[in-house]
């Protein structure tokens, strides 16, 4: 309870603060109760793809909290804001480790803690963010919290972003240490160059030294691995992300766009694929790309939108070169029971729009209604694949390779029962295709999927 205390007595400091400067102070709150009701594979939802399919159901039920607090401090003239944000993540009922009998557990953290201010003797339009910040380069590569410094405004029709991040920190402790951190340079332009036309280029460089001389003191990662924010400071990195990103919505209807290359080298590492447990250790190209697609229309209270990506996969663990598109940090909510679609989002098979390095090919329909003032209904089918296929070995010794995912139907609906608190609940049934069978337990893989997947998650959420 000490965390709880210290930050409520920070609530109360800052507000007694505010009555005798010039600051403005507000206070935000996202309380998001959240309910697993139904799923018949548990064992599936596991992160960081680790989740396997046993033979027959799994079941599973379960409800839990996660609550974000956070203040803003910002001076009258709007020049200086200071932002502090708390959150209690994914505690569930009962847990011994979260909400036990008589809820004595602790488990707070700190969501965001940055300062935001205008640069002094220039151009207004012109600020600076330091501190533990969303961060957000594009939403298929990199949007989530992370230390750093940016710069940011705006000239005419044009906006920017020129940034510094750190994701993984080394200390120095000796004359013979190299700098091992984990670093991020970012810039962005941004451009209207009509009515409801917007365009948008990007550059992402990432670098890290591993200092490893030797195959004996290189990093071990293998293909369930494929994240930057998984690697720590296990690799050697110099990689290069070039993007263009826009939207055009010339009403009724609407198309948004994403694509991004990917170049250059991952060196000093063990490599395993962890499908074929085939692999080499040395130095590694990267050569990847990712594009999406939605176009769609509105009419009425209702949106139809068609959704494609395509992030390129690795089919060789044996040659020298990665073509398997590599995130750094991100939550997708695409699929109920692939991604994080379920409103038990701590609970998911992956946050990554791909699978283990064999990247990903999505085709999604979707039609959201909004049938009255608190009521929105919507539904999606999609077919997924991967890239390249997830090749492996089955219970009878066979070599066994296939990229069909399957065929998921999602539904939901959303209902406003007082202003800022939502109902809301949905569900997903994937009949599983063929490649869903090497993460069936090894007992019965045979080359053929035998689990479908469903899921059915709710929310009371209130948000101010």
């Amino acid at each position: 309870m000490k965390k709880a205390g210290l930050v409520l007595v920070l609530f109360l400091v800052f507000g007694l603060v505010t009555q005798a400067s010039a600051v403005d102070f507000s206070l935000h709150g996202d309380m998001n109760n959240r309910f697993m009701l139904y799923t018949n594979h548990a064992d599936f939802f596991r992160p960081e793809q680790q989740g396997t399919l046993d033979d027959g159901t799994v079941e599973d039920n379960f409800g839990e909290i996660k609550y974000r607090f956070w203040f803003d401090a910002t001076s009258d003239d709007g020049a200086v804001k200071g932002v502090f944000a708390t959150e209690i993540g994914g505690l569930r009922f009962g847990d011994a480790d979260g909400m036990p009998y008589s809820g004595d557990k602790v488990r707070m953290e700190v969501r965001w803690a940055y300062l935001d201010f205008q640069l002094p003797f220039v151009d207004q339009k012109s600020r600076l963010l330091m501190g533990l910040q969303p961060f957000t380069v594009n939403e298929y590569i990199w949007q989530e919290t992370v230390g750093g410094v940016k710069l940011y405004g705006d000239v005419g029709d044009m906006d920017y972003e020129a940034a510094w991040a750190r994701g993984y920190e080394v200390r120095t402790t000796g004359s013979d240490d190299d700098r091992e951190d984990v670093d991020a340079l970012f810039g962005r332009f941004n451009f209207k160059p009509a009515e409801g036309l917007k365009l948008g280029v990007f550059a992402l460089y990432q670098m890290s030294d591993a200092d490893a001389d030797t195959p004996a003191e290189f990093g071990s990662i293998s293909s369930r691995d494929w994240l930057i924010k998984r690697f720590e400071d296990k690799v050697d990195l110099d990689l290069w992300t070039l993007g263009l990103d826009g939207g055009f919505s010339p009403n009724p209807f609407f198309i948004k766009w994403d694509l991004m290359y990917q170049n250059g080298n991952i060196d000093n590492i063990n490599y395993t694929d962890f499908a074929s447990g085939l692999g080499r250790a040395g130095d590694f190209t990267v050569n990847a790309y990712f594009a999406h697609l939605d176009a769609g229309m509105s009419f009425g209270n209702h949106k139809l939108t068609y959704t494609f990506w395509y992030a390129s996969g690795d089919d060789d663990p044996l040659d020298s070169t990665f073509n398997g598109f590599l995130a750094t940090d991100l939550d997708r909510f695409d699929s109920v029971t692939i991604m994080e679609g379920g409103y038990t989002d701590d609970t998911y098979f992956t946050e990554r729009p791909y699978i283990h390095d064999k990247g990903f090919v999505m085709n999604k329909i979707a039609l959201d209604s909004k049938l009255t003032d608190k009521l929105t209904v919507g539904g999606a089918l999609m077919y997924m694949m991967t890239a390249e296929d997830l090749e492996y070995t089955d219970n009878l010794g066979r070599s066994q390779n296939d990229d069909k995912i399957g065929i998921e139907l999602n539904g939901y609906l959303k209902y406003l029962l007082y202003q800022n608190v939502e109902f809301a609940v949905n569900a997903g049934y994937l009949w599983a295709d063929d490649a869903m069978d090497f993460f069936e337990v090894e007992e019965i893989r045979d080359g053929s999927s035998d689990e479908d997947i469903f899921r059915s998650t709710a929310r009371v959420r209130y948000m101010f």
